[in-house]
C-alpha cells in the first residue's frame, strides 16, 4: 500500500506557494488547525510528525483507518484551496458570514472529492463565492454534491446545443435523422437529458412561450456570440410562439460559467433549416 501521507505532505508543499492568500489565511487554515504558511518554515519536521502519528496509528486497526479518512480529506481539502488560489480576487479578505451555509458547505464537500476535474469546478465555485457571497443558490450545492467526472464532461456536451443561454430545442431529443451525427459526436441522446433533469440542471417539463410582437419587429435566437435572424411573412403577425423546449434551471446558469462547452457548426446549419417560427422566415 501506497504510504497515505506522500499525498497530504505533496499537497501541503503545493500549498505553501499560496498560503499567504486571502482564502487561506481566513478559512482554509482554520479548518485544517494549523498554518500551512508557518509550516513552510518547519518543513522536515513537520513532514516526519506526520509519518511518525501515521506508524503510531497502524497500532489500532480502528485509529489507522480514521487517520486514513483524516488524511485523505485534509488533502482533498488542500488541494482544492490551490486550484482555488487561482480564482479568489487577492484584493478581497472576507470574512465568510457564519450562516453562509452554501460556502461552508461546498469547502466541506471538497474533503471527499479527489478527481482533479472535480476538483477545479469545485475550486471555481468557492473562490466565486468568496469573492461574491450570495452568488450561489442552495440547489447548486445539492447539485455538485452529485456531480462526477463523467456528469460534468456530460454537462460541456450539452451546453453546446444551448441557445438563448437558457434552453434546447425539444425536437432534438427525438434524435431526428439530420441531428443524428451531430448528437451522436456529442454522445447525446434522451437518456443524457433525464440524467441532468435528475440532478436539477434542467426543469423536468418541456415548455412553450409566446412574445408579443405588434410592432412586427425582427426577432433572433442566439447561439454562442452568432445570431439567426427571423421576418415577420406579413403585415397580420402580432406574435412570436416559439418551438418546443427543455428549460435550464438556475443551477445549470451558476454552474455552466465554469465549464467550457464548444461552439458545433453541424448543430447551428441544423438550427439555421430546422428551427422554425410559425409566419417568420429565417434571414440569410
Amino acid at each position: 500500500m501506497v504510504d497515505p501521507t506522500l499525498a497530504l505532505t505533496t499537497a501541503i508543499e503545493n500549498a505553501t506557494k499560496v498560503a499567504n492568500t486571502p482564502l487561506f489565511t481566513t478559512v482554509i487554515d482554520r479548518i485544517t488547525g494549523f498554518r500551512i504558511s508557518k509550516w513552510a518554515a518547519e518543513w522536515e519536521v513537520r513532514k516526519k510528525i506526520i509519518h511518525d502519528e501515521y506508524e503510531k496509528a497502524k497500532e489500532n486497526w480502528i485509529m489507522w483507518i480514521q487517520y486514513i479518512e483524516d488524511l485523505r480529506h485534509t488533502t482533498n481539502l488542500i488541494d482544492t484551496a490551490v486550484k482555488s488560489s487561482k480564482y479568489v480576487d487577492p484584493s478581497k479578505k472576507n470574512e465568510i458570514a457564519m450562516d453562509n451555509d452554501f460556502f461552508r458547505n461546498t469547502v466541506e464537500h471538497a474533503k471527499t472529492i479527489s478527481n482533479e476535474e472535480v476538483q477545479e469546478l469545485i475550486a471555481k465555485i468557492i473562490a466565486g463565492e468568496y469573492n461574491n457571497p450570495g452568488s450561489y443558490s442552495m440547489s447548486t450545492l445539492n447539485c455538485i454534491k452529485m456531480l462526477g467526472k463523467k456528469e460534468i464532461e456530460l454537462l460541456e456536451r450539452m451546453g453546446s446545443l444551448i441557445i438563448n443561454w437558457t434552453q434546447i430545442p425539444k425536437t432534438l431529443f427525438t434524435m431526428p435523422k439530420d441531428a443524428r451525427d451531430f448528437l451522436n459526436e456529442l454522445q447525446i441522446d434522451f437518456w443524457s437529458l433525464q440524467i441532468l433533469q435528475n440532478l436539477g440542471i434542467f426543469l423536468p417539463n418541456n415548455m412553450s412561450r409566446r412574445l408579443e410582437n405588434p410592432e412586427k419587429q425582427k426577432f433572433a435566437i442566439q447561439y454562442f456570440d452568432q445570431q439567426i435572424i427571423f421576418d415577420p411573412v406579413n403585415e397580420t403577425v402580432s406574435e412570436i410562439k416559439m418551438p418546443e423546449f427543455y428549460g435550464l434551471s438556475i443551477t445549470w446558469r451558476e454552474i455552466i460559467k465554469h465549464l467550457n462547452p464548444k461552439f458545433n457548426n453541424e448543430y447551428f446549419n441544423w438550427l439555421k433549416i430546422n428551427y422554425k417560427i410559425p409566419n417568420y422566415k429565417t434571414e440569410l
